[in-house]
């Protein structure tokens, strides 16, 4: 029988990167967002689809956590390091 999946694609082929933001881009679509712009229109801004802008403000609480967490990290705080994590680094 014939494979029903297509061959994978080849490098350089035309299919479309997957776009990566980082905390500071979605943190620009929020306030973009609470600014009163709409979901499209926003998604045109930053040229990002509207379900993508809605879906960063679906999750607009675990971003705004963890961009307090990395500042904390920043600020001077750091992370407990256990015993077995400084015994697997040594090794």
């Amino acid at each position: 029988m014939s494979s029903k999946r297509s061959a994978p694609p080849t490098p350089g082929s035309s299919e479309k990167k997957r776009k990566v933001l980082s905390l500071a881009e979605k943190m620009d679509v929020l306030a973009v967002i609470d600014s009163g712009l709409g979901w499209s229109a926003t998604g045109k801004k930053f040229g990002l689809h509207e379900a993508t802008v809605r879906t960063i403000w679906k999750t607009r609480e675990k971003i705004r956590q963890s961009v307090r967490e990395s500042a904390d990290v920043l600020k001077g705080g750091f992370v407990s390091r256990g015993p077995a994590l400084e015994k697997m680094e040594k090794i």
